[in-house]
Order: structure tokens, then C-alpha cells, then sequence
């Protein structure tokens, strides 16, 4: 089901609720930590562009998904002189308690050694906005879990993406340090 994730939503049935942060990045280094119910279905955490998420959710998922692009079906080699930009968005996709890792290959590969990891306590995300690149971390050793880039011309949220149903505590560092619980589909909503 995680491989499966990272490939096309086309004809999905699932209920798929995205959750932006409500506050914009647009400058600097941010961390902030989550613990995701390892008993979610399928939960994708990350950050995007916000006009990008936004654009994203409007457009039907089985028109158009934001993890393929298909080729244009001639061999012209156009394709190979564009420099390739960081993605919109980078999410790490989480579900029945492990984590799918890319370790630099296409998601969409099935590894036999493995691509998924167990999921920690708390996952640590670090968005460098100037460097344009995300890392997710496990928060309780702060061991790097996988880092990438992500395009950084414009305001940047935080994004959650519930397949399925799902929850999750998001840690805010802030001075009260108060937790929230996030939660979406098949579960009871607690503020």
C-alpha cells in the first residue's frame, strides 16, 4: 500500500483530506515535530508551495496528480536540455506504522531490501527556505530520515495529507509548547 501511495491517486475511493498550516513560511530555518497514530491508514507529512497545495486539492485527482508527468510521447530530446526544478512539494508518506523512504531511487520502486523504516515517537521536519530543501528527521534521535528539495519562490506551508483517515499530535515550538491533536476521517475530532 505504501508503494502504491507514491504512484497515481487515479480512481481512488479513499477519502483524502489535506490540512495546510495556516501560517506561511517565507524565510529562514523552521522545525516543528508531529507524532502520526500508527494506526492511520495512510498519512503524508510535509511542506509544499502554497498556491501549489491549493491548486493541488482543486483539480480532480483523477485528471491530474502531483507525482507523474507524463511524457509528451515524442523522442525530440527537448526534455533532456531543461535543468530540472525542485519539486512543488515534498511529503514523507507514512502508514500501518512505517515509513516509505525514497534513498535518492524513484518511490514508485519495490526494493526488496526495503524502503520503509519503522515509525519513530515524533517525526522532525526542517524546511531551509533559502537553501530550498526539506529534511524529516526521527525527533526523539534525531536521526535524518530523508531530505530533499522543494521550491522555495513563494510562501511555504506546512501540509498534512489524510488517506483513509488518520490522525496525528502536531508539537508546536512555540513558548507554551501546547499540543494539539489533528485528526481526520474514521476518527473523533479532539481539540
Amino acid at each position: 500500500m505504501l508503494f502504491a501511495a507514491e504512484r497515481l491517486m487515479t480512481s481512488c475511493h479513499l477519502s483524502i483530506d489535506l490540512v495546510i498550516g495556516d501560517v506561511a513560511i517565507t524565510q529562514g530555518k523552521s522545525y516543528w515535530a508531529c507524532c502520526v497514530d500508527p494506526s492511520s491508514y495512510l498519512v503524508k507529512v510535509g511542506v509544499g508551495l502554497e498556491s501549489k497545495l491549493q491548486e493541488w486539492f482543486q483539480v480532480p485527482q483523477d485528471v491530474v496528480s502531483p507525482r507523474y508527468d507524463p511524457d509528451s510521447g515524442h523522442d525530440s530530446g527537448a526534455e533532456d536540455t531543461t535543468v530540472e526544478a525542485p519539486p512543488p512539494y515534498a511529503f514523507l508518506t507514512i502508514g500501518m506504522g512505517k515509513i516509505l523512504l525514497s534513498h535518492g531511487s524513484a518511490l514508485t520502486s519495490r526494493d526488496p531490501n526495503g524502503c520503509t523504516v519503522p515509525l519513530p515517537p515524533r517525526i522532525g521536519i526542517c524546511l531551509d527556505y533559502e537553501q530550498g530543501k526539506v529534511s524529516f528527521y526521527d525527533a526523539v534521535s534525531f536521526r535524518e530520515l530523508w531530505e530533499c528539495g522543494v521550491d522555495c519562490s513563494g510562501p511555504v506551508c506546512p501540509a498534512f495529507c489524510f488517506i483513509g483517515g488518520g490522525a496525528l499530535h502536531l508539537q508546536e515550538l512555540v513558548a507554551n509548547k501546547q499540543e494539539r491533536k489533528l485528526t481526520i476521517g474514521n476518527f473523533a475530532k479532539l481539540d
